[in-house]
Order: C-alpha cells, then sequence, then structure tokens
C-alpha cells in the first residue's frame, strides 16, 4: 500500500496529526492490509468486522483497540469508505484510577539520581508536568527565566504553551547548562558529532531503576510525575482550569481524571454555609 500510505500521511499533515499519531494509524492501516493480504480500498464491511472480531480474539486492552477503531475511521474519511464502519461498534473508555507518587516518593526519587543530567531531567517533569516527549524537544532557547516559564512549541496536537519554571528547577538547569553546554536541544545525544534529541526510552528506564533503589512498589512510568504535578496541584487548592491550561489539555474532560485526589482534601474545603455565617 505504497501509494495508499503516501496519501494518507500527507492527508493527515494537512490536517495537523503529529508525526507519532500519522506513524501509529499508518502502522494500524498496514496490520489490516496484512491481515486480509489485500488492499485497505477493496474491503467491505465483513472485511472490517473480522479484523476488529481478531483484534479481540487477541485480548487487546480497549485503549488499543480505540487506537485501531480512530485509525481506520479517519482512512474511511479520507477515501470515502464511511460506510464499512457501521458495524463495529465504539470502543467503550473506561475510567482508570492514575498512580500518584506521594511527596516523599518523589522527593525520593530525586535523591536517587546519579547524576546532575537525571535529577534535572526528573524534576523538570514534575515540576512543569510535561510530557516525556515535550521535554526531549526542549531546545536552549525555550527557557525563559525573567519570566520563569518554558516554552513548549511543540505540544500535543502541535499546540504551543508555556510551562512553569520554578525557583528551585532554574537553578538546577543553570548548573546543568552551564556543565553540559547544550547549543540546541537542552536534552541530547550525540551521534557521529551531531546533537540529537535525547532517546525517551532511556528515561524511561532509569525512572523504573531509580524507583526501584528508592524503594517505591507502585507501578510507574514518565507519565506517572505528569499526573502528580497535576494531583499535587489539585490537592493543594488551585483551580482545575488553570491545571488544564498548564496540562495543555484541549478539553476539561481530560482534566477531571485527577478529580481521584484524596478524599481528605476534598472534605477540608469550606461549605458555603460557613460565609453566611461570618456575615452574620
Amino acid at each position: 500500500m505504497g501509494i495508499l500510505k503516501d496519501n494518507m500521511i500527507m492527508d493527515m499533515k494537512v490536517h495537523g496529526y503529529s508525526e507519532k499519531t500519522i506513524k501509529t494509524y499508518t502502522n494500524c492501516i498496514q496490520r489490516l492490509a496484512y491481515y486480509h493480504k489485500k488492499s485497505p480500498l477493496d474491503m467491505n464491511e465483513k472485511h472490517i468486522y473480522d479484523f476488529f472480531l481478531f483484534l479481540r480474539e487477541k485480548e487487546l486492552t480497549e485503549a488499543s483497540i480505540g487506537i485501531y477503531y480512530s485509525a481506520i475511521h479517519l482512512f474511511c474519511v479520507f477515501f470515502e469508505k464511511k460506510g464499512i464502519m457501521e458495524k463495529i461498534p465504539v470502543p467503550k473508555r473506561r475510567n482508570k484510577v492514575v498512580v500518584v507518587l506521594s511527596q516523599n516518593e518523589m522527593v525520593s526519587i530525586l535523591i536517587h539520581c546519579k547524576s546532575l543530567k537525571e535529577k534535572v531531567i526528573f524534576t523538570i517533569l514534575y515540576s512543569t508536568g510535561i510530557r516525556i516527549g515535550e521535554l526531549a524537544k526542549l531546545i536552549v532557547g525555550d527557557i525563559d527565566y525573567d519570566n520563569q516559564s518554558i516554552l513548549i512549541r511543540e505540544g500535543k496536537g502541535n499546540k504551543q504553551r508555556y510551562a512553569l519554571l520554578s525557583n528551585s528547577t532554574a537553578i538546577l538547569l543553570k548548573q546543568f547548562i552551564a556543565y553540559s553546554n547544550p547549543s540546541s536541544y537542552l536534552f541530547y545525544s550525540t551521534k557521529k558529532g551531531k546533537e540529537f534529541p535525547i532517546n525517551v526510552r532511556w528515561i524511561q528506564m532509569r525512572l523504573k531503576e531509580i524507583a526501584k533503589m528508592a524503594g517505591i512498589k507502585k507501578r510507574i512510568k514518565v507519565h506517572t510525575l505528569r499526573h502528580t504535578f497535576a494531583t499535587h496541584l489539585l490537592e493543594d487548592g488551585y483551580n482545575i482550569f488553570y491545571i488544564q491550561k498548564l496540562l495543555g489539555h484541549s478539553t476539561i474532560n481530560s482534566t477531571m481524571v485527577y478529580l481521584h485526589v484524596n478524599p481528605n482534601h476534598l472534605l477540608q474545603i469550606p461549605s458555603p454555609i460557613e460565609k453566611i455565617r461570618n456575615a452574620k
């Protein structure tokens, strides 16, 4: 499906999809074509139905099924084949309680970092709530010490926004930049004398190793630091709409997952009747 793939890639680029989403969706369509050994353009409702039955029998997660659904649905929109998706139900989204670190656990992770580079990376991820892919694309010029902010140039959906830059994070950053002297990417790897964005798999691997050294039993990943950032802000009483903007969520629904916070924090919120009593 060479030409077909190229056309889908062009259409997705025109509609503003990220490179990561383009790669994921085209891989889904390629797997569909491979399963039936024919072009998706020649498929009918039964072909799509059988493919999703195959995915279900493979016991893929609901989230994975959802990605295939979105990819094939978009393909059908681009190539005017909407009707072949009619028999496929929209995958259900199951609400999950996200894993969050306590403040003590977060401190323990930072203490067990083996290098300044690791400490800066995990400090930024926790103190800003940015995604790992956004951190990998940061360049030196994105750091604004005067306005205490970090410019996120390539956020999800190619949207730009500003992230927080705390005083303690700024101090660490200055130390790291003076030591590593980056010329473009803030965190980089070198290959044949050229600088490339840091390998995100290395960051993921190091966090798991550090968490193990810190004695943390929770099953965490780098995105856990983003969850922790949002939850700690919410527990400290900050407006969820402000948190939405800091996280770069397009809708408030994505941010609502953080309302699972410790009920003890919610019970500390004063009832409106207290204002009435004080006004007497």
